[in-house]
């Protein structure tokens, strides 16, 4: 009996692990999707929500990018590039309370030549539209990374520009209860899958009531960058995914304890 016990905790484990991000509300990795355009037969498999609008600068490409401590799953990613003018967005189930986190893989290969935003979330199922949206992120001309109330035209930045051909991960929280958001720039990986460390910049006063879409936008003045491994969720665990043990694992160290038992037992 005792042996069936041990098993049974250890498949509790497995359990708790495999639905650890239970609150997740968003993710796309944009495998799946044809290289190209990104549009409307691309079909989120969450949501089964096709990506609206278009542009000849917004495309998924092949190509996978990755982050020491995260899981990763992507074998595509959203390339972003100085060009056409055009944005892109899919809908999700609508948010009207508590805290909100966004995060995403994020590797520049041009600096913009203007300040301009190319992510956001959104009141409302419109394309993003810059003063309208409840939380951006901009990349900046100096290379830097701002987070931005676009409705208060707020903003609070990085601190630090970026350097060119490496992968960051980005995270944006929006608090719909208080106002608050915040902006982390490759938060230390002590916190993956735990409580959110101290943020790198923050806002106040923020109006947005509700979001239940997400959006890219590609300017003329937009550098050149990959994004990749886009999750969205209710806390800073959903969007920090920590590589789980496998279940052949949890299964081995049950084998493993049911032996030592029968050792002791026969000893």
């Amino acid at each position: 009996m005792k042996y069936l016990i041990a098993i049974a905790f250890l498949g509790a484990i497995g359990l708790s692990v495999q639905t650890a991000n239970a609150s997740l509300i968003f993710s796309d990795d944009f495998n799946g999707y044809t290289d190209g355009a990104l549009g409307s037969s691309d079909i989120n498999p969450g949501t089964s929500t096709g990506w609206s609008g278009g542009s000849a600068s917004i495309t998924v490409a092949s190509g996978t990018l990755s982050y020491t401590g995260l899981t990763t799953a992507g074998t595509n990613m959203l390339s972003i590039a100085n060009g056409t003018a055009g944005s892109v967005y899919t809908t999700y189930a609508n948010q009207t309370s508590g805290q909100i986190f966004y995060s995403f893989l994020f590797e520049p290969t041009t600096v913009d030549s203007a300040n301009t935003y190319f992510t956001a979330l959104n009141p409302g199922t419109t394309a993003p539209g810059g003063s309208g949206d409840a939380i951006d992120a901009y990349y900046y001309s100096n290379g830097k990374i701002e987070v931005r109330g676009n409705a208060q035209s707020a903003s609070a930045g990085s601190g630090a520009a970026l350097t060119i051909g490496t992968t960051y991960l980005i995270v944006e929280e929006l608090n719909l209860s208080t106002g608050a958001g915040s902006l982390w720039i490759d938060p230390n990986s002590s916190s993956f899958g735990g409580s959110a460390p101290t943020p790198t910049a923050t806002l106040s006063s923020l109006t947005a009531t509700a979001i239940d879409n997400i959006g890219f936008k590609a300017q003329t003045g937009t550098g050149d960058f990959d994004i990749g491994d886009v999750l969205i969720g209710t806390t800073w665990a959903d969007v920090t995914p920590t590589p789980e043990p496998s279940v052949l694992a949890l299964a081995g160290a049950g084998l493993g304890l049911v032996g030592m038992l029968r050792f002791r037992r026969r000893s």
